[in-house]
């Protein structure tokens, strides 16, 4: 009865990921099924063996599988034993969002990592280890996920992403058990590791309602960072840095802190969104200005729904995605603000004093005045 379930389980994971259209998860998933009936001596095994991978699959699903090998990840990911999920998710080519920028705080600490895995050696030599663990921390939608892609990227590794929804068991002591097959998985190949909600797994251990299993948590999260020793880098995500266990936060090498975009960060993510120049860059200018300490997120959300009210209604959609954008954040009443962000459509957006009027509802008398006080 055991075993029946067990199968039955199998086949729910391998219709699961087929139905997402993930092939390679597909053909994962299926050599494990291969290998339970074959421990059981069901000749099924072997047809399934037969069916499955003697097809001949198309150049983009043959690539994908040589891309996948060839970075190290030719053996399936641990899975929990309670719920048969896996407990990695694989990114493998890394592909950044149209857009993606990170402020020069953020680039600079990234590029000295880069750099101290290409020069490892005279590192190594120097008696100094390269940067092996750091630890993104900030609000969310700042960019901590994409710039792990990024170093994943340049690295030329797959990135292996910690399912914490899948690692925590209802079982006692079982997703300390999970973290560590995990772990050590992605220690035994190349590959970047990001352990996303950091603080969901190595919280504070002083909360004295917790029963002790935090505690446990914590104790296994430690021994794994100090076994994380080599060329792989492992980054850990959090919002909450300050709900962190401080031995934790001493475990890591760099600690990265990402802040909300500033405009002419917010601009750029624009620009690269709008790279065929189908948003006028004083449009972007004014977004911005107006989502300014916004996160890029939302930001690249508002600049994606622009783009599409200008595909589909022309110029007229596009000024009354921006009429709307303003009014949701910058209400009639604020005519301050909006006379403010009408003079730096103008001035630093180089809009006409006529788009500036019919966005933001300033009079052009007001502008000139405005600019000419100004001046």
């Amino acid at each position: 009865m055991d075993d029946s379930r067990a199968l039955i389980e199998k086949l729910v994971q391998i219709t699961k990921v087929g139905a997402v259209g993930d092939g390679e998860k597909v053909r994962i998933q299926t050599l494990r099924l291969i290998r339970a009936l074959r421990e059981s001596g069901d000749p099924l095994a072997d047809l399934i063996h037969k069916e499955v991978f003697s097809q001949k699959f198309d150049e983009g699903s043959a690539s994908s599988i040589r891309r996948v090998k060839d970075a190290g990840i030719s053996s399936p990911v641990p899975t929990d034993s309670e719920s048969n999920s896996e407990l990695l998710s694989v990114e493998d080519p890394i592909k950044l969002p149209n857009g993606f920028v990170s402020s020069d705080e953020i680039k600079g600490p990234l590029n000295l990592v880069l750099s101290e895995s290409k020069n490892a050696k005279r590192l190594l030599d120097a008696g100094i280890s390269p940067t092996s663990k750091i630890l993104f921390t900030g609000p969310p939608g700042v960019g901590k996920t994409v710039c792990a892609k990024y170093l994943a990227q340049k690295l030329k590794v797959p990135l292996l992403t910690l399912d914490l929804a899948t690692v925590v068991s209802s079982y006692l002591g079982r997703t300390g058990n999970n973290l560590r097959k995990a772990l050590s998985y992605a220690r035994s190949r190349p590959c970047v590791l990001l352990l996303d909600e950091m603080d969901a797994i190595a919280k504070k251990r002083d909360d004295s309602s917790d029963i002790g299993e935090v505690k446990r948590l914590v104790t296994v999260m430690l021994q794994e960072l100090d076994q994380w020793q080599g060329s792989n880098l492992l980054i850990a995500a959090t919002n909450h840095y300050h709900l962190l266990d401080p031995a934790v936060q001493r475990r890591f090498d760099q600690v990265i802190e990402f802040k909300r975009p500033g405009i002419d960060d917010l601009v750029r993510v624009g620009l690269g969104l709008s790279s065929g120049g189908d948003v006028p860059k004083a449009w972007i200018y004014f977004i911005a200005s107006l989502m300014d300490g916004t996160s890029f997120s939302d930001f690249q959300r508002e600049i994606n729904n622009l783009r599409k009210a200008l595909v589909l209604e022309g110029e007229s959609g596009g000024l009354e995605y921006l009429r709307f954008l303003l009014e949701r954040q910058c209400p009639a009443e604020d005519r301050a603000r909006r006379k403010s962000l009408a003079l730096l459509l103008v001035t630093k957006g180089k809009a006409s004093q006529r788009t500036a009027s019919k966005i933001t509802g300033v009079s052009r008398d007001t502008l000139r005045a405005a600019m000419t006080a100004g001046a």
